[in-house]
């Protein structure tokens, strides 16, 4: 028995080589012009550099295509949001449900990060 052997137990012996799964995804999507969408860029720039275990993933149109993507997001989400940005989150497919705007993701992330 080593020195320090004590300090690490044998059944719980980390896997070095797992893969770290994201236990968080947040998607934005907005106008590229839209000075809320950046202000959402930029807290989620800061919430997945203090948490690696957040993903966020960014999708940023010209103002004259955000209004259709806006109506495909209000149908599939089923909720009348249509100004930028359109926040969602969930890492699955399907199993992802609605934030809101910035006001909202900002609170949100507040809330569940201390940030």
């Amino acid at each position: 028995m080593g020195l320090f052997s004590w300090l690490f137990s044998s059944t719980a012996a980390p896997d070095l080589d797992e893969i770290p799964k994201k236990t968080a995804c947040y998607h934005i999507e907005g106008f590229l012009t839209c000075h809320y969408f950046q202000m959402a860029t930029e807290v989620a720039d800061r919430l997945t550099e203090k948490h690696p275990h957040v993903k966020t993933d960014v999708s940023a149109y010209i103002k004259q295509q955000w209004y259709d993507r806006s109506k495909e997001l209000q149908e599939e989400f089923d909720n009348s949001h249509r100004t930028s940005p359109f926040i969602y989150e969930g890492c699955v497919a399907g199993q992802q449900k609605f934030v809101g705007g910035y006001s909202e993701f900002a609170k949100a992330v507040k809330e569940n990060y201390k940030f």
